[in-house]
């Protein structure tokens, strides 16, 4: 009996934790919006030149480097990024690093090291009471760096070796990601700077920036609010097509209905996802929004050429956001996240090739399969029914 009470009161507490967690953050929301501004551009869909010019460019510094990761590996790669780091704060460079507390705590040892060398380290999003199981699912998505306020780099990879194509898991791995330069980088070190006082009561020291830039470009910090809403005007402005990828998806009911009604208006909507999984159970919670819409006329593929971690939502070759965001519940809610709204027709359309050129290297998730998964399909998706709103 005893058993019985400290299960339900310690059920209750999770319930009340939740949802006046929840409370409280709509209370206190730090989203930042900026204004639509300008920049030029280096797109990367794989890790290998990304990582290259980001280290050269690292080398490079002369008078700051400031980063945020969500997640830093413990290997060849991440070894390489923080000697890079020591080596310019050694060299008198002023060196910032802002890891995910709960993600990155693993490399405790190689944090010590980065500061000895002059590197100041802060940890983002350290669950505390009074909501505590809230602020533990709670996380800081987002993938940042800015060196002497000059190039920006955003998107989706982390810090590792699978993300060059070394994981004999995963093989290749997909994603996108920016190299920026011109006005777009100020708003881009604001949301560095802007995690940097909320998680250390302190200030970056001030950059100079550049302005200028051709393309036009918009940057958006969510902090779990605002991400479902972006995705909906996206989908409802749509007259042709829509383009979604993402390495889960877990659409919101008003986000599955938009898609659905987009398909009745004879809207074209692909959805690119990914074969392999690297979490359990994502796939069976999105599994009933995408039988749906498949046997509602939707497309969809699965990437099988190594694993599919971009994150897209494009609409009529006219409009595109790139960034952190996946399209599942935990980016909508929880996380925060970075995302790039991209007004530029000819990237745009850059973007829409490389869409296509990975659906090629996929299998097609026809009408047949959807209207006939199998039973293990159905019981995981009843099983993970009631975590649907975490993943």
């Amino acid at each position: 009996m005893r058993t019985i009470k400290i299960i339900i009161s310690l059920l209750l507490w999770i319930v009340l934790d939740l949802i006046l967690g929840r409370r409280s953050q709509r209370k206190h929301n730090r989203t930042l919006a900026f204004e639509q501004t300008r920049g030029n551009y280096r797109f990367y869909k794989n890790g290998t030149p990304l990582f290259e010019d980001l280290f050269d460019e690292i080398s490079q510094a002369q008078d700051q480097i400031d980063v945020y990761y969500y997640l830093v590996r413990r290997d060849i790669i991440s070894r390489k990024f923080m000697t890079l780091l020591k080596m310019k704060a050694e060299e008198g460079v002023r060196v910032n690093l802002l890891v995910d507390r709960l993600v990155s705590a693993p490399l405790r040892r190689e944090y010590r090291a980065l500061k000895k060398a002059g590197v100041d380290v802060a940890f983002a999003e350290t669950p505390k009471f009074p909501f505590f199981f809230y602020t533990f699912n709670r996380r800081n998505h987002r993938k940042m760096v800015v060196i002497d306020g000059v190039i920006g780099y955003v998107g989706g990879f982390n810090v590792g070796r699978e993300y060059i194509g070394k994981s004999s898991q995963f093989i290749d791995w997909r994603d996108y990601h920016l190299r920026l330069t011109g006005s777009i980088v100020r708003d881009l070190h604001r949301i560095i700077a802007s995690d940097w006082t909320y998680n250390t009561g302190g200030a970056l020291p001030s950059v100079a920036y550049r302005e200028g830039g051709k393309h036009p470009f918009q940057l958006v910090a969510f902090d779990g609010i605002g991400v479902e809403n972006t995705f909906l005007t996206m989908i409802r402005r749509a007259r042709r097509e829509i383009l979604i990828g993402s390495p889960y998806f877990i659409p919101t009911r008003r986000i599955h209905r938009e898609l659905l009604k987009a398909l009745e208006r004879g809207v074209d909507v692909h959805i690119l996802l990914p074969l392999k999984r690297d979490h359990a159970f994502v796939k069976e919670a999105g599994f009933p929004s995408l039988q749906n819409l498949v046997l509602h006329g939707a497309n969809v593929y699965h990437y099988n050429a190594g694993f599919y971690h971009a994150k897209l939502v494009l609409v009529d070759e006219e409009a595109a956001d790139i960034g952190t965001a996946n399209f599942d519940k935990r980016s909508m809610f929880l996380n925060k996240e970075v995302t790039i709204s991209i007004f530029d027709e000819s990237f745009v359309r850059h973007l829409r090739s490389e869409y296509f050129k990975d659906t090629e290297n996929s299998l097609v998730y026809d009408k047949e399969q959807a209207a006939n998964p199998s039973l293990g399909t159905k019981v995981k998706t009843q099983l993970v029914k009631p975590f649907r709103w975490m993943l």
